[in-house]
């Protein structure tokens, strides 16, 4: 490969555009649209005959019938570098009266006036890189990415073209990322099948999702060697019923929940931390109590989940640590329910009662648990049973985290426990954290990151965000069976496929092993009205900083 690259900027930037003028808000057809424009742009100028492979994979069992985009260069080496990319967006709604300007960047840049107006935190980004942004949902998240990719798979075609290409490359652009990654699921597939068909060994992925600032003025710039990870954690809260004139003879579920909910969420205490990064503080998505209507009977059911991001902890040992919290967390709400009813007795005059009062008790288990103690009472086959009619209650389409409680409370009345009690399960979905692995291509990225101090490129080891590089490896020393054990609605990948599970073909993924770097474009507001990408870097620094790691990966092989 030759040391020098062709600019990059012009066609970068009007890719970049005509992807974010396809609507493909995740799931629906508009990502069908997008693979087959991307196919349209790696094959422009008679490119068609450059590849080894050109086309569009089908995700299996997608009730969209969603594609991943794909073109596989072989160069002279087996040994291959993959450069991948997500296609869809999430919806345009946010973007209120410029709605109808959401996927025009052109229109959107003569009307930064109103655009800053409702988005005051645009102006400064505006007053400190003028004429440097191009706004648009997707212009950052991530389809400027997925442009330098296109961009550098087609000057790798034409050196292929040529037979001057060193080393393989795969592109591929998928759908989903921003629902349940039902893309990158069918690319790990793909690469294991290209990989035994091609005799490929595989250096790595270059993902190319979006980077940003880390705090206000942030001059640096960022490549990140592995990626976080993120865990579902799910509580089902039971009190006891009680009539609310006599609140003390129950337990208020949801009393019970904002304990719990009190303890763990924003709590920095369970925030993973390795080598100067920190894990976000772990935040509830819903919480919720499970009656349905106004009655004057104490809520004795409720429940929420927790967003837990990860750097080392995994399933199991995460498990063990919130049934710690819960257990104390449980024992102090009860005990001052104790207190508290003493101290309410003795007002009404009897105090010797007062004294005899019964201290309440409490239980913390998991649903591998609650499972078995169902087991234990009616047998294998009428959970079995149970379970299955339950599932078949709701409908196909209901949320995954919905079936999830509903399959553990008809376990809970299976069991024939008593609350007050929490039960501790999984919910989808899961993403696994990559560590950084020492590998020729993070020496490559290294190595080009120091060849331009002018960039102020800080090499971390966490890409601080959800994102599809979770599934292209997994942490071999993982125990993954407390996950799948306790997740009321995992399926095996094997299993016949039911509508409402969730599957992650685990075994594939560690095969795949495929070491990971995100080196992505630069910008803001992803998922917000002011999403933009900062035009320089990311349509001209960033695919020649792609290209010469590429080009260092080359002179190795």
């Amino acid at each position: 490969m030759p040391d020098t690259a062709p600019d990059w900027f012009d066609t970068v930037r009007d890719y970049t555009k005509r992807l974010v003028a396809i609507r493909s808000v995740s799931p629906g057809e508009g990502e069908n649209t997008v693979a087959r424009e991307v196919l349209r742009m790696l094959t422009e100028d008679g490119l068609e005959d450059a590849y080894t492979a050109i086309g569009l994979d089908p995700i299996e069992g997608d009730s969209y019938s969603r594609h991943n985009a794909y073109a596989f260069l072989r160069g002279a080496s087996p040994k291959t570098v993959v450069l991948l990319g997500h296609i869809d967006t999430v919806n345009t709604a946010d973007y209120g009266p410029l709605e109808p300007y959401a996927l025009d960047p052109d229109a959107l840049a003569v009307r930064l006036d109103e655009l800053a107006a409702l988005t005051p935190d645009v102006q400064p980004d505006l007053q400190t890189h003028p004429g440097d942004w191009m706004f648009g949902r997707g212009a950052i998240d991530m389809k400027s990415g997925d442009a330098a990719n296109l961009a550098i798979m087609r000057r790798l075609a034409g050196l292929a073209r040529e037979n001057r290409l060193p080393l393989s490359v795969v592109v591929l652009a998928t759908p989903d990322e921003e629902n349940e990654s039902a893309g990158v699921l069918q690319a790990v597939r793909f690469l294991l099948r290209l990989r035994d068909e091609q005799g490929l060994e595989y250096l790595g992925c270059i993902n190319t999702d979006y980077t940003t600032s880390r705090y206000p003025n942030d001059p640096c710039r960022y490549a990140y060697t592995g990626t976080i990870g993120k865990l579902l954690p799910s509580f089902l809260v039971v009190g006891k019923e009680s009539h609310v004139g006599d609140p003390f003879d129950g337990v208020d579920a949801n009393l019970l929940a904002a304990e719990l909910i009190g303890d763990l969420s924003m709590n920095p205490d369970l925030c993973d931390a390795v080598r100067g990064q920190i894990a976000p503080p772990p935040v509830t998505l819903r919480a919720t109590d499970l009656k349905a209507g106004y009655d004057v009977q104490l809520p004795f059911a409720a429940y929420f989940y927790l967003n837990i991001l990860t750097f080392t902890s995994g399933p199991e040992a995460l498990l063990n640590r919130l049934r710690e919290r819960c257990a104390v967390a449980l024992g102090r709400l009860l005990a001052r329910l104790d207190e508290g009813e003493r101290r309410w007795v003795r007002a009404g005059g009897d105090a010797e009662r007062a004294e005899k009062l019964p201290a309440r008790l409490g239980a913390v288990l998991s649903y591998a648990e609650l499972r078995e103690a169902a087991v234990q009472r009616i047998g294998e086959k009428q959970v079995e049973a149970a379970l299955a009619e339950e599932w078949e209650r709701w409908p196909a389409q209901l949320d995954k985290r919905e079936r999830s409680l509903h399959l553990v409370w008809r376990l809970w009345t299976l069991g024939g426990l008593r609350g007050p009690a929490v039960v501790l399960y999984y919910s989808p979905p899961y993403y696994p954290h990559i560590q950084a692995t020492p590998c020729a291509l993070h020496e490559a990225v290294e190595a080009v990151a120091s060849a331009h101090p002018d960039l102020q490129m800080q090499v971390e080891e966490y890409f601080p965000f959800l994102s599809d590089m979770s599934y292209l490896r997994l942490d071999p020393t993982a125990e993954l069976s407390a996950l799948t054990e306790n997740m009321p609605v995992w399926r095996e990948p094997d299993d016949p496929p039911r509508p409402g599970s969730y599957s992650l073909p685990l075994e594939a993924i560690g095969r795949l092993d495929l070491p990971v770097i995100n080196l992505g474009p630069y910008g803001r507001g992803a998922h917000q009205r002011g999403e933009r990408a900062l035009m320089s870097f990311s349509f001209g620094v960033l695919p020649q900083l792609m290209y010469e790691t590429i080009e260092r990966l080359a002179a190795s092989v």
